[in-house]
């Protein structure tokens, strides 16, 4: 099988080992662009056209679900969208996958929603749970999913949680950023500079951040191993 892993952000895709890319059965094959679903469906049709017949949504995401922390890994391959455009996939071929993470203790099967833009405030994250039913957020997996299950190929989305669903992002985190994950430095200082306070809430981010990151380490070295 190929598998296709579309990750947002270039950390996300270096928590794979990009050098154990191959075994007899299976080839890896990694699209990194940045965030959203524009680039995120790009991502994809590039994977479809190396002959893809798996795509892998992989990266972090936020929890709509009260229940879930920071480093839950959420495996699934039921996404929802804006639009109310629902992508489920059933297969053989997922359940291993699937399999691969028991060790890590994943969230398997919730609905994943798929946002259009940042949802950066825990009131907003409530209003999205209440109306879609969903367990987490992110902003690239629906397009993914539609890209997947046009082609008629199989997808799942391996996500690690980075903020809690009662947790409102730092306004700096959301406007200083890139969609590639690069820091416009001097919006980030002019964020500090009006409101110093959000340095702390920026620090607490970057911890979550990282312990996402050593989480789907792990979880790409058991699917690369086991696969």
């Amino acid at each position: 099988m190929r598998f296709g892993v579309i990750t947002a952000m270039p950390a996300e895709a270096k928590t794979f080992n990009s050098d154990s890319g191959y075994s007899e059965q299976n080839s890896w094959h990694f699209a990194t662009g940045s965030a959203g679903q524009t680039n995120a469906r790009l991502s994809a049709k590039s994977l479809l056209e190396q002959g893809c017949d798996c795509l892998i949504s992989w990266g972090v995401a936020g929890a709509l679900d009260p229940q879930l922390t920071v480093g839950d890994l959420i495996v699934t391959s039921a996404v929802i969208n804006d639009r109310s455009e629902s992508f489920k996939f059933d297969s053989d071929d997922l359940k291993s996958l699937v399999e691969t993470f028991r060790s890590l203790d994943p969230k398997v099967g919730g609905l994943l929603y798929s946002a259009e833009k940042p949802v950066p405030l825990a009131i907003e994250k409530q209003e999205l749970r209440e109306k879609f039913r969903a367990e987490s957020v992110d902003m690239e997996s629906a397009a993914i999913a539609k890209v997947a299950c046009d082609a008629k190929i199989n997808f799942i989305a391996v996500r690690c949680i980075v903020d809690r669903s009662d947790y409102d992002l730092p306004v700096a985190a959301t406007s200083s950023f890139k969609n590639n994950g690069e820091v416009n430095v001097f919006q980030l200082i002019k964020e500090l500079t009006q409101n110093p306070l959000q340095l702390f809430s920026l620090m607490r981010l970057g911890l979550n951040y990282y312990s996402a990151l050593r989480q789907l380490k792990k979880a790409a070295a058991l699917l690369q191993r086991c696969l």
